[in-house]
């Protein structure tokens, strides 16, 4: 989505809720592109965030620009900035094909539309198989897009590049693969224009990716050379993302200033390295379960849609913007009266309280998680509680330890847990709460 913020009549516009859309859509075209012709099309390359949302270029020569708007208005009006804007930069740079994408079925399109704002036309995507009629339609709905992947990939799989029948199995893997390479490139190119004071077009302007890396997914032997760390680390931004963008659209009312404060917020979460994503999630889901040594693990167990949309993407939302915390196991944190408060995704009800406590010692001890263990307390939704240490009964806390350093081992850790309480939302100091 574009950077700058912008302003629409009743919408507010969080520039880092739409990233993964807007990925799915540059890599949908792609594979548009693959298809028309496979061969031919090898020397492609797919521009981000500078000509426009992405850019499909060859060697130097801009083929055709794309806008993304992921707004909930769904009034021409809403629109006619930056369709008027792309109409601009589409004549004077002479590319002769511009592309809006809209999530929404747009109204009130004015009959003139072609000849007022040409090049520039709606982007047009299939129709769903049980509605009839129309064979295409003009917007391309958030909860559509993975289908409308991977029905171009099957397609272009079987009748284009006429792979192995065995490709069709894993489709899904496969598309996982792609959109891995497209987030990357979106996440650190949105990433470098969040935090520079320069254009975003003079930042971008180089930020491509060859079709050829698509075409060494598609045309791959074995798949199981792309599924490491850094593949994993995507898969996780790509849900956090995908997280983050439903959050903004259950929400109403969120200005401008409360869409800033969340993007940084998720800017600085999709920024983390391997190891940095590991403890941010082990700091603010220390309830999960689980032996987390990979992200892999992490993103199989430890990540889910209510634990960031109900829990962290709240509190960030209800309190005033916490200190980052560089080089620490915990991103974020506020301080309040000499007590430091951490953002957690434990969003259940006060009637699990005693399960959820069994469930961070347990896990703090098998895993020596240490962060966290410190005077202060956790942030919940609705959990209220002085100390997690009271459910000991039935935990060990010097299994796997030699014995010389049981009872030193013990009393650390049981004085730590003494410490650490469990405050809800609602009950944080009121300083520490957004106006």
């Amino acid at each position: 989505m574009a950077v700058a913020p912008q302003v629409f009549p009743h919408t507010a516009i969080s520039t880092w809720s739409g990233f993964v859309y807007q990925g799915k859509l540059a890599l949908y075209h792609c594979l548009k592109m693959m298809s028309s012709d496979y061969e031919a099309n090898r020397d492609l390359k797919l521009q981000l965030e500078s000509q426009d949302d992405f850019a499909i270029f060859r060697h130097q020569q801009c083929l055709s620009m794309h806008q993304v708007k992921a707004y909930k208005d769904t009034r021409f009006s809403a629109y006619n900035v930056g369709i008027t804007t792309q109409r601009d930069n589409a004549r004077q740079r002479g590319v002769p094909l511009a592309y809006f994408h809209v999530a929404r079925a747009v109204t009130n399109i004015p009959a003139t539309f072609e000849a007022d704002y040409g090049p520039v036309r709606f982007y047009t995507y299939p129709i769903p198989p049980d509605v009839a009629g129309n064979i295409t339609q003009l917007f391309c709905p958030l909860n559509q897009v993975d289908i409308f992947i991977r029905n171009e990939l099957s397609s272009l799989l079987t009748n284009v590049a006429r792979q192995p029948a065995w490709k069709n199995s894993i489709v899904a893997s496969i598309q996982n693969t792609l959109e891995a390479i497209v987030n990357s490139k979106v996440v650190m190119t949105h990433s470098k224009i969040h935090s520079s004071t320069c254009h975003q077009a003079v930042i971008a302007a180089s930020e491509f990716i060859d079709f050829s890396e698509l075409y060494g997914v598609i045309e791959a032997d074995d798949y199981a050379q792309f599924e490491n760390e850094v593949f994993f680390l995507s898969r996780l931004q790509i849900d956090i993302g995908t997280y983050y963008q439903e959050f903004c659209e259950r929400q109403d009312g969120l200005s401008q200033a409360t869409c800033q404060k969340l993007d940084d917020y998720l800017a600085a979460i999709t920024a983390l390295k391997v190891e940095g994503m590991k403890s941010f999630l082990r700091a603010t889901m220390p309830h999960k379960k689980g032996r987390f040594k990979t992200l892999s693990e992490f993103k199989d167990q430890s990540l889910d849609r209510d634990a960031m949309r109900l829990g962290m993407f709240m509190i960030f939302w209800k309190l005033v913007q916490a200190a980052r915390n560089d080089g620490s196991d915990v991103a974020f944190s506020w301080l309040d009266d000499g007590l430091f408060y951490y953002p957690t995704g434990i969003h259940h009800a006060a009637e699990h309280q005693e399960s959820i406590c069994y469930d961070i010692m347990q896990q703090a001890l098998s895993e020596d998680v240490e962060c966290l263990f410190e005077c202060g307390a956790l942030i919940t939704s609705a959990i209220d509680r002085p100390s997690i240490s009271n459910v000991m009964v039935g935990i060990d806390a010097t299994e796997g330890v030699d014995t010389a350093e049981h009872e030193l081992l013990r009393e650390n850790r049981i004085g730590n847990y003494k410490k650490i309480a469990m405050v809800s939302l609602n009950n944080v100091p009121e300083s520490l709460k957004d106006a």
